[in-house]
């Protein structure tokens, strides 16, 4: 999730909305009604209630495991919302063949389970919702990677090289300390908005990597299914493989956030180099129109 809709979210209030908390603060409520009679055992429970809810919406918004399921949590709503055909569409037909077959795989995966004992059922459902979540995750890491990728494969990159080393030679030339100071200015700027190309290569191998990472896991449960053939073998197998699943999703889940942060700055600059291309070209055909008229 990008910095810009993190700072949307109300951790203070999802805190305050998490179920736990609602039922905690509800059991207060009503056992200060019930002893409403009581001395002051009512007031006790009360104060003692909303000083714990203070600590705890004092506490747990800031903690980093709580922030990070709140953002997984969000993520995945706001997938649901778009919808997995949505970013389906849009990827390019590589992308698009990859993940079908890794769904093609899964599907087969399913199909062998059927075969497997009922009293495994339990276990191979939590195996298939691993599955069905690291296919969504899987989906929306091709959609990262081609945004990456139509960054990395624009001009914007080589225009600022090209700024760079125009403003580093126009420095050299300068004896004024007075320009000498704007330019450096800008000189640092550029370099800055040059360093993000190097940051988003980087960000396009990790998403790779995690494109591997679970492409490798799906085949190693699907060849996992092949062999159980024997009643007697499913369970340690499967033991295995929830070991597998847990391990893959954690390692994911760990790294995304490291992916997501960064994307409405490569937005931006394609948006800036889009509409300086425009400009340029605006600019071109109306001196042509004068030359004609002229």
């Amino acid at each position: 999730m990008s910095k810009e809709k993190e700072e949307h979210i109300n951790f203070s209030k999802e805190a305050f909305l998490y179920p736990i908390n609602l039922v905690c603060l509800l059991a207060g409520t009503v056992s200060a009604l019930v002893f409403s009679g009581v001395g002051f055992i009512s007031s006790t429970i009360l104060a003692f209630t909303f000083g714990a809810e203070l600590i705890y919406l004092g506490v747990v918004p800031n903690l980093p495991a709580f922030r990070k399921n709140i953002r997984l949590k969000k993520k995945k709503e706001r997938h649901e919302v778009n919808g997995d055909k949505t970013l389906f569409h849009g990827l390019d037909a590589r992308s698009q063949k990859r993940f079908l077959v890794l769904k093609h795989i899964t599907k087969e995966v399913r199909k062998n389970f059927e075969t497997l004992p009922y009293s495994s059922q339990g276990m191979l459902d939590h195996i298939r919702n691993k599955m069905d979540d690291l296919l969504s995750t899987y989906l929306t890491l091709l959609e990262m990677n081609r945004r990456f990728q139509v960054y990395m494969n624009s001009e914007v990159e080589e225009e600022i090289r090209r700024k760079v080393a125009e403003q580093e030679e126009e420095m050299d030339t300068t004896e004024s300390e007075k320009l000498k100071k704007p330019r450096e200015r800008r000189l640092q700027i550029l370099k800055k908005r040059l360093k993000k190309f190097d940051v988003a290569k980087e960000k396009y191998l990790i998403c790779e990597t995690h494109l591997e990472t679970i492409e490798d896991a799906i085949r190693y449960i699907y060849e996992q299914s092949m062999t159980m053939p024997n009643a007697e073998d499913v369970g340690l197998q499967l033991d295995h493989l929830v070991t597998e699943m847990e391990e893959t999703t954690q390692i994911i889940e760990e790294l995304d956030q490291d992916l997501m942060p960064g994307f409405e700055d490569i937005d931006h600059e394609l948006e800036l180099a889009e509409l300086r291309k425009e400009a340029e070209a605006l600019h071109k055909e109306t001196e042509q129109k004068v030359k004609t008229k002229t």
